[in-house]
C-alpha cells in the first residue's frame, strides 16, 4: 500500500487509466545496480564527512565547532547533490520503459453537466453546486488561510512557507474528488462530498534540520492557537517510501479543510523527486512489476535523508 501522502500538484502528475507495458519489460536486478552503488557511495561520503568534522570539532576551539557543524551540513548537501543526478537519470529511464499514461480531459458539457473520463460525472445541478463550492474554498484559502500562515511564518525566521503555487487544488481536480465521493456515497451533496477532501487548501513549512523538531512542535501549537481544529498528524520519518510530517486541520467556522506539511529542504526535494512515482503507485492500473520498481526508486531516494534530531518526540494524532 502506498504511504498516505498528499499531492503537491494537480494536473501534470495524475496518471490516467491505460495499461502500462507488461512485466517482461521491467529491468532485471543488474539494471539498477549502478544506482544502488551511487547511493552507497553518497551515504559513505556523508558518513565519512561527519566523522571527520566531529573529530575536528572535538580537537578545535568553539569557533572551530561552529565551522565543523557548518562543514558537516555542507558535506551532507554535497553528498546528496552527487547522488541526485543518477537518481534523476534512473527516473527518466523508467519513464522511457513505462511511458506516461494519458490523463482524462475534464469537460463541461452543453447541458451544464461535467465529466472526466468514463466514470467521473456530475449532473448539471451537482456541477453548479461544485463550481460554487470550489470558488468559495479558493476565496477562503487566499483571503483567510494564507494571511494566517504568513503570520506563523513571520513569527520566527526559522521557518518559511514554500510551494505556494500549489496552495489551491485545481477546480477540475476537486470536481474529480467530488465525483469519486458521490459515486461511493450517492446520497451526498456536492458540498458534503467536498468536505471529505483532505487537502483543497495546502501549505508546506520548511525548517533547517537542527531546528526541525522544535519548530514543528511549536507550529502545531500555533495552528491550534489561531483556532484550527487538528484532525490528523502523521510522522513519517521512519518510513522508507516517504519522509516528512503531514497534518490535516479544519476551520470550525466554515468547515474548510487545510493540509500542512512539515519538511526540511532535503525531505522536500526528495518528495518532489518521487512524486510522480507515488502517483503511479496509487494507480490501480500500474503493473506489479512497475510498482516494485517504483517502490525501490522511492526507497533509494529517501535512503539519502538523515532524520532530524528530536523527531521521535513528535507523535501521531490521533495516536495509534
Amino acid at each position: 500500500m502506498p504511504v498516505d501522502r498528499p499531492d503537491p500538484a494537480d494536473d501534470p502528475d495524475e496518471p490516467g487509466h491505460s495499461r502500462p507495458p507488461d512485466a517482461s519489460q521491467a529491468p532485471d536486478a543488474a539494471a539498477v545496480l549502478p544506482l544502488d552503488q551511487a547511493n552507497r557511495i553518497a551515504v559513505h561520503r556523508a558518513n565519512q564527512a561527519r566523522v571527520e568534522q566531529a573529530y575536528a570539532a572535538r580537537n578545535g576551539s568553539a569557533g572551530d565547532d561552529t565551522r565543523g557543524v557548518t562543514a558537516d551540513a555542507d558535506a551532507d548537501r554535497n553528498s546528496r547533490a552527487e547522488a541526485l543526478p543518477p537518481l534523476r537519470a534512473a527516473w527518466e529511464q523508467h519513464q522511457d520503459r513505462y511511458p506516461e499514461r494519458e490523463r482524462a480531459t475534464p469537460h463541461t458539457h452543453a447541458d451544464g453537466s461535467w465529466s472526466s473520463g468514463e466514470t467521473r460525472r456530475l449532473t448539471p445541478e451537482q456541477n453548479a453546486e461544485a463550481t460554487k463550492a470550489c470558488a468559495d474554498i479558493h476565496d477562503e484559502g487566499k483571503r483567510v488561510a494564507l494571511p494566517t500562515m504568513r503570520q506563523i511564518e513571520a513569527a520566527d525566521p526559522e521557518r518559511r512557507l514554500v510551494g505556494l503555487e500549489h496552495m489551491l487544488k485545481g477546480v477540475d481536480r476537486l470536481k474529480e474528488k467530488i465525483a469519486d465521493a458521490l459515486r461511493a456515497r450517492p446520497g451526498l451533496t456536492a458540498w458534503q462530498a467536498l468536505s471529505i477532501v483532505p487537502d483543497p487548501v495546502r501549505f508546506t513549512l520548511e525548517y533547517s534540520p537542527d531546528r526541525y523538531a522544535d519548530c514543528v512542535l511549536a507550529d502545531v501549537e500555533h495552528l491550534k492557537e489561531i483556532g484550527l481544529e487538528e484532525l490528523k498528524l502523521k510522522n513519517l520519518w521512519s518510513d522508507k517510501q516517504y519522509k516528512g510530517i503531514n497534518s490535516q486541520w479544519r476551520r470550525p467556522e466554515t468547515g474548510l479543510r487545510i493540509e500542512v506539511q512539515f519538511h526540511t529542504p532535503a525531505s522536500l526535494e526528495a518528495k518532489e523527486l518521487t512524486h510522480k512515482a507515488y502517483e503511479r503507485i496509487r494507480n490501480p492500473d500500474t503493473s506489479p512489476a512497475e510498482r516494485d520498481e517504483l517502490e525501490a526508486f522511492q526507497r533509494r531516494v529517501n535512503a539519502l535523508l538523515d532524520t532530524p534530531p528530536g523527531t521521535t518526540e513528535i507523535h501521531d494524532f490521533p495516536e495509534n
